[in-house]
């Protein structure tokens, strides 16, 4: 019969194997999505500047419940997976003063990318992948808050240094529309500090089938239209802590 101490120790050496093997899982993970995004090849001549986030001042036909990444050269529609109300639910829900929309990270660079071509992306024009990241301090939350954010399938986790509790989720392969520079961009309410980079990105580009790409990215909604902006910031660190 095993002794309990022994025991003890068996159960901490599993658990170390285990902790280890998640760690070097996590490595190797990193290190293939590395691999994969060094494929990707940014077209410089499409890079904008993001300075605001916001939704139409109007529906915009064929493009329902779009968020507008407001860019200094254009914008970018940004609509659900599913082409759904989420994303405006969870903005609609969260209190926006402690929201942020944050780079995927890749490249080791802190700016967003539209990859054009990406498998699975419904978009002709791209899609775009990104975290929603709320992070209040514990003692401000209400009660059930982040039960409802986790309904949306954020993960919460509290401790965090100042006391903070954070909510964060990831999507990926959000459909793109780019359009026109919305109309009012020089009476944003509210403007992104800082501005980010934008970039297009092709799969390991043919040059005819990358200029065909590009010019299908270069065509917007013929349609100029106005938004209203929201009080969220964007994150610019690598990295999720």
């Amino acid at each position: 019969m095993i002794s309990t101490s022994s025991l003890k120790i068996l159960l901490a050496s599993v658990l170390a194997l285990s902790l280890s093997g998640c760690i070097a899982t996590e490595k190797l993970d990193y290190q293939l999505m590395k691999q994969e995004d060094a494929k990707w090849v940014a077209d410089e001549t499409l890079t904008d500047t993001l300075i605001a986030v916001g939704k139409p001042s109007a529906p915009i036909e064929g493009v329902d419940n779009a968020l507008v990444f407001a860019g200094e050269k254009r914008s970018y529609l940004v609509q659900s997976t599913n082409r759904d109300s989420e994303l405006t639910d969870i903005l609609n829900y969260v209190d926006l003063a402690y929201f942020s929309f944050k780079p995927m990270p890749a490249f080791d660079a802190p700016y967003f990318r539209i990859r054009v071509g990406e498998e699975g992306c419904p978009s002709v024009q791209g899609c775009i992948a990104t975290i929603l990241w709320f992070e209040k301090p514990t003692h401000l939350l209400a009660a059930g808050k982040t039960v409802k954010l986790e309904g949306f399938d954020f993960t919460c986790h509290d401790g965090f240094a100042g006391g903070m509790t954070r909510c964060t989720k990831n999507l990926w392969r959000l459909p793109v529309t780019v359009a026109p520079a919305v109309q009012n961009i020089d009476a944003l309410h509210y403007r992104l500090s800082p501005p980010t980079t934008l970039k297009f990105y092709h799969y390991h580009p043919d040059k005819a089938i990358a200029e065909e790409k590009r010019l299908k990215a270069l065509m917007p909604f013929a349609k100029a239209f106005d938004i209203i902006t929201f009080p969220v910031q964007l994150i610019i660190v690598e990295g999720l802590h």
